[in-house]
Order: C-alpha cells, then structure tokens, then sequence
C-alpha cells in the first residue's frame, strides 16, 4: 500500500475548451486522442489496425514532463502485449464499463505489475466515481482518468488525492494511547465468498463458502462528514476480501484472518479490528475463527 509517488488526477477531454477547464480546476493532465478526422458535424476517432489507441496527455503542473506522454489505452488486460514496441511511456486500462466491475482488484494489481515490470507508468480509467479513488488508492496507480467532470466533482477529487488517508503514509512516533482517542466503529457483515480452503486433500478439489464479519474501530473524523472523502469506506473491507478469495488456495481460515487483519491495519485511521471467518459448508451451521488485532501490536 506505498506509493512511490502521489496519484495524479487526469481528465479525458474532446476539445480545447474542455482541457482549459480541466486545467484551471486542478486537473495534473488531460488527456485527448492523437488520431482523428473531422467530417461534417462530427469528429471521428482512427484506430491502426492491431494496436492500441494512442492518446496524448498533456500535463498542466510545471513539476511534470513538458512534451506530451505516448498514452496506449487498453480495454482489457490481455491486449497489454501489443502496446511492448509501441513507444509509450503510460499504459491506461480504460474498458467501456465500470472499472472495478469489470475486473477485480488483483487483477487490477497483477497489471499494474507487468506495466511497472516494463518501465511503464499506470494509469486507471473506466468510468470512474468519486468513490472508487479511495479503493484505487489501495493499489497506488499513478494517475486516475476521469471523464465528463464537472468543477465540483473535479475539485472534490483533487482533494481527496492531495490529502488521500494517512494508511498512505506511515505513522510517525509511538500511536497514541487508546483511551485517549475518539473512535467510531464501522462493520461489514456476513460477507459470503466461494473460497478455496483447507487443509484436508477434499478440500483442495472444490470451493467452499466463507462468511465474514469485520468490525474495526477508526478514528472518529474531526467534523461531521459531509463528504466521501471524509470517510473510511467499507468497500476497502469487501476488496480486501475479494483479494484473499482471488489468491489461491489456502489451508486454514486462521491465516486469512490474519492476513486481512494485517492488510486493513496499514491504514493508519484504523485502531483495532475484529474478524469473524466461518466455514459454511462443512456440516454444522458455521465453524472458524473469531480474532481481534490493534495497529500499534502489528507484527505481520
């Protein structure tokens, strides 16, 4: 979960007057299409036969690249191996659906990988909400795509990049004594996924269903949250989980409970969390374990 760098906020854009404004609101870069032709009335957009669509992002923070970055935009994953020879400099995974539910966070992580791997920076787009930044963060692109945003959503979301939540940043210092903090708690529960557990040889040939129950105890906010930005979501909860599920095979729910608690401590608003993960499907009702872990005890 560290960023080597801050996320930049770029903003898809169809003319110049649309990448002023972009700019003016704080955008870092737009980010336009390099091939198009104009017949009357509309503008149409060509794409070479077998390779990516290239854009251009031009940058409007002095402290970026001058010349406009070689973008290949991607829709899926798999074309990643026709942008190798291209020339570019960022890969964006931009499909024409929702991001997040058109691909999971691990897949979304192993592309980032390649993309780093092949000295490529990383870039997420896909109709992009203000909420999905927080879960994205998670991951540490190094840009957001946003498209159509208006002034407030634009300078909404560059709030939230320049002041993303401490579980970015570690903590400095001995954490504070308990008592003395203000929590509030937020909770999922019975959060049920197919997993692949266990440690008996029967189990290895099948999944089974496990249910998840989080309650962590966070920092209460300093005011009355009126904002996204302001909160900590539960869907960082629910993608933790997907990740687990989306990593294999694993002997005992004892250790996916540790590893969850260990990924949601990092985020520095957390204090404590409790996790409850139950096998359904082995005869009783439920059988598993219940555990509770607090930031500043972490060893793993």
């Amino acid at each position: 979960m560290t960023l080597s760098k801050p996320c930049r906020l770029a903003i898809a854009v169809r003319s110049p007057e649309e990448a002023r404004r972009a700019l003016e609101a704080g955008a870092d870069y737009v980010l336009a299409p390099a091939r198009r032709d104009r017949v009357p009335g509309q503008i149409i957009e060509r794409r070479v036969e077998g390779q990516p669509e290239l854009y251009f992002a031009m940058a409007g923070d002095v402290t970026l690249p001058a010349d406009p970055l070689r973008v290949a935009r991607l829709e899926a994953p798999d074309e990643f191996v026709a942008v190798m020879r291209g020339g570019y400099s960022v890969i964006l995974l931009d499909p024409d659906r929702a991001l997040l539910r058109a691909f999971s966070l691990e897949t979304l992580a192993e592309f980032q990988r390649a993309c780093r791997e092949a000295g490529m920076e990383c870039w997420f787009g896909g109709r992009l909400e203000l909420p999905d930044i927080p879960r994205l963060l998670v991951l540490g692109p190094e840009a957001l795509v946003f498209e159509e945003a208006d002034a407030e959503t634009l300078a909404l979301g560059r709030r939230m990049l320049d002041a993303p939540p401490a579980a970015l940043a570690p903590e400095r210092g001995a954490p504070p004594e308990r008592s003395a903090v203000e929590t509030d708690r937020i909770f999922v529960r019975g959060f049920t996924l197919p997993f692949r557990v266990g440690a008996y040889r029967f189990e290895r040939d099948r999944t089974q269903r496990l249910r998840f129950t989080v309650e962590a105890e966070i920092r209460r906010p300093s005011r009355v949250p009126r904002e996204v930005s302001e909160v900590y979501s539960y869907d960082i909860v629910t993608d933790a989980i997907r990740r687990l599920a989306d990593q294999g095979h694993t002997d005992l729910v004892e250790a996916l409970a540790e590893d969850l608690a260990a990924d949601l401590l990092r985020d520095a608003r957390l204090l404590s969390v409790e996790i409850q993960v139950e096998k359904l499907d082995l005869g009783p009702e439920a059988v598993g374990v219940a555990i509770r872990r607090y930031r500043d005890e972490r060893t793993i």
